[in-house]
């Protein structure tokens, strides 16, 4: 029904009130059911009467399968007018998620750099649309506090900043998806309806998950064959039999062939694969799946060589300099560059370039068959954009119906498996992704889709995922499905129970199943304290490659000392593990350079084997430079030094944020507390502070920031970064 702008509207069913502000149009279309949870789909007016009928049979798709459905339609001004709109169901209709249809706004997020992966563009210096990240969190997580950034609005973006109150993790308490045209692809509405009943017949025939692909581009775990091998070891736990028949689970990689494009091509138009994943580098409009391929002559070498200079010189005329110089050095002749312009060279460089990926305009043609990909890459889902990846995946004519996505830059080092396995037994993909989101990450497309349950006698996933009875989730801690035993020690660990941390600890230190001992040791991390010091010890002996990189990274952001020696030795024992041994290098510059090399010498002291005098020289030179400084000291100097241009010293401040050099705190604090030093590196220096939230010198870091807001001293806007940082330091998730 239409609603004026003075009428308010009850819904009877749940009893939840929906009252449009004065000057608002609103069309509510309220369940038909009375069903356990409900469901939101938020969109706008012009989309509600140019999309209703497939809005329509959507909703009632969703309700035969026990969800109440709410379509509620309004021109938006704001993004706090829908989050308002779903925490009033949240609170009185048992809101389990919703999904964002159309033109409705987009929050773009500052201040909250660390609820990320990755992601460190400079919010003062850059354009302020490409400095922030543009998340749903502002919709699925009640919990967070934001306050209006100050900048205008730019058509359906709107600025926020976290709030120095708010918390400072992410839990989301409902799940969400966006469902937003393309612009390439013509008419919206005609996408936006097709894409509505393509993803009604996808619930109609959803199957059992038994048909897998994964994708492992150039570059993604520093190319190491160790990681990629242990993603197989996982997939055997999560799913169990499912995949021990004849192409039901299939791993490529960029290196079994020169190009993989038309091979990842075939994947995609398998109708039979329910899920693709790639792990890749990415843009909004490319996947990157090939680098450089091997080359087995001397006549190709010179090929891909001549194909690189080209493609450096095109960027600029600096480039093009240099690069000749750099035939010059090499004793190249002008044949590899030449004709640079060139109608045929640039026609045969194109080529060339459109083998290493995929690019946005040919997922039309591909349409893509499996019905959820995960997309482990950097802005593939950033909805900034008119058009990118994972929109048009989803609405190409393929059946491809929900993906998920990263809206920026995303962590390598990070897990895109966790809680896979619920998938298989039926809980919707929004559901599984409520317990996973980082501030980028998006369900793209319908967050209620499901597959078929593959053991239904174990009850229904969706209803046991909402369960809060501390006691259920004691019960099943040991069910045969290893992500529920996941899903059962989250729950244990959100309702603060008395004896969880001794429950996880007895998983990382004894549980067959690697999921899980990384999904304990993922929970104690955020609890911190003695039970995460022994999991880091366990974590990094684990099989699991994953575990063991995480372990070795975060014993750097510890920065307690007794980690040292164990480090040195894990850098001799995981040699052919790449990404372990780069993680090492880079935690070992996290303590002071003299204990580590006292403690390098100590190790290799009664050390014979082969290659022992290389290993030795290797450590030696990641901590102490040719310079005699170490990375840490050549920092710090920087930072004090009021001479220094102020760009080098905020740079190196915001070195901190991924290199937390622990061993100088002594002599970065008191600029934090000294009101003679520039208002801008102070602030600058209370944000990277707050990446110091598991050092062994958090007590300190803490302290300093109360005395700091005690005195009263500095601008409102260092009180406000130095309170951020008080909260994440003293959070326990």
């Amino acid at each position: 029904m239409r609603i004026s702008q003075t009428l308010t509207i009850f819904l009877l069913w749940g009893g939840v009130l929906l009252s449009p502000r004065q000057g608002d149009a609103q069309t509510v279309l309220s369940p038909q059911n009375n069903a356990p949870s409900s469901f939101a789909v938020i969109t706008d007016l012009q989309t509600f009467e140019k999309c209703r009928p497939s809005l329509e049979s959507y909703k009632r798709m969703l309700e035969s399968e026990g969800l109440g459905v709410y379509v509620i339609a309004q021109k938006w001004q704001s993004p706090d007018e829908v989050r308002a709109r779903l925490q009033e169901l949240y609170l009185h209709a048992r809101l389990e998620g919703c999904v964002l249809v159309g033109d409705v706004p987009v929050a773009m997020v500052t201040r909250a750099q660390h609820l990320t992966s990755a992601f460190k563009m400079d919010e003062r210096k850059n354009d302020i649309h490409e400095a922030s990240v543009p998340s749903d969190r502002f919709y699925d997580d009640f919990d967070l506090e934001f306050l209006p950034q100050g900048t205008p609005a730019k058509g359906l973006f709107h600025y926020y900043e976290l709030a120095p109150t708010s918390p400072q993790y992410i839990s989301c308490d409902i799940y969400s998806g966006r469902i937003r045209a393309q612009k390439s692809l013509g008419d919206p509405y005609r996408q936006i309806s097709r894409y509505l009943d393509k993803a009604v017949e996808a619930h109609r025939t959803a199957s059992h998950f038994d048909r897998f692909v994964s994708y492992t581009g150039h570059g993604s775990y520093s190319n190491s064959l160790v990681a990629w091998r242990s993603e197989q070891l996982l997939l055997d736990e999560q799913f169990g039999d499912a995949f021990r028949h004849g192409y039901g689970a299939k791993f490529l990689r960029y290196s079994m062939q020169p190009w993989m494009k038309e091979q990842v091509i075939r994947e995609l138009r398998r109708p039979d694969v329910d899920m693709m994943v790639f792990h890749e580098h990415g843009m909004p409009h490319r996947q990157y799946l090939s680098g450089t391929p091997y080359v087995t002559d001397a006549e190709e070498a010179v090929e891909e060589l001549g194909y690189i200079f080209r493609e450096q010189m095109r960027r600029s005329e600096s480039n093009r300099r240099r690069m000749i110089r750099k035939a010059e050095e090499m004793g190249l002749d002008t044949t590899v560059y030449c004709n640079l312009s060139s109608h045929d060279r640039d026609r045969l460089d194109s080529i060339a370039d459109l083998r290493s990926g995929i690019l946005v305009d040919e997922v039309a043609d591909i349409a893509p068959c499996p019905r959820f990909v995960l997309f482990d890459a950097c802005y593939n889902g950033d909805f900034r954009e008119e058009d990118c990846i994972a929109g048009h995946y989803i609405m190409s004519e393929g059946d491809c119906v929900v993906s998920f996505a990263n809206s920026v830059n995303v962590l390598q080092d990070k897990s895109a498996f966790d809680l896979l396995g619920l998938l298989g037994e039926g809980l919707r993909i929004g559901a599984w992704a409520k317990n996973i989101h980082i501030l980028e990450s998006h369900v793209i497309g319908d967050p209620t889709y499901h597959f078929r349950a593959a053991h239904p006698e174990w009850g229904d996933f969706n209803e046991l995922a909402r369960s809060r009875d501390v006691r259920y989730w004691r019960s099943v801690s040991e069910h045969p499905l290893p992500d529920m035993q996941n899903l059962a020690a989250i729950r244990l660990y959100e309702a603060g129970d008395r004896e969880v941390e001794e429950f996880l600890l007895g998983q990382v230190l004894s549980s067959p199943y690697a999921v899980v001992r990384y999904n304990a040791f993922r929970l104690l991390h955020s609890l911190g304290g003695a039970a995460y010091k022994e999991a880091l010890h366990c974590a990094a002996h684990d099989s699991f490659e994953f575990m063991r990189r995480v372990a070795v990274t975060q014993m750097g952001r510890t920065g307690d000392e007794d980690f040292i020696p164990e480090l040195i030795d894990l850098y001799v024992r995981d040699r052919h593990a790449a990404r372990i041994v780069f993680n090492i290098g880079q935690s070992l510059l996290c303590f002071e350079p003299s204990k580590v090399q006292a403690a390098i010498e100590e190790y290799f002291a009664s050390k014979t084997f082969f290659h022992a005098g290389k290993y030795r020289d290797e450590l030696l030179a990641m901590v102490t430079p040719h310079n005699g400084k170490s990375s840490g000291e050549e920092a710090v100097e920087v930072i004090l030094n009021p001479d220094e241009r102020m760009s080098w010293r905020l740079m190196y401040i915001s070195f901190l944020k991924n290199r937390p050099y622990h061993q100088h705190l002594d002599r970065l604090l008191p600029i934090l507390l000294d009101s003679t030093q520039p208002e801008e590196l102070r602030v600058r220096l209370a944000e990277s502070l707050a990446w110091f939230d598991h050092s062994v010198f958090k007590p300190q870091i803490i302290r300093a920031g109360y005395a700091l807001l005690e005195s009263g001293e500095g601008s409102e806007e260092l009180h406000k970064e130095v309170l951020r940082m008080i909260r994440r330091l003293e959070s326990e998730k």
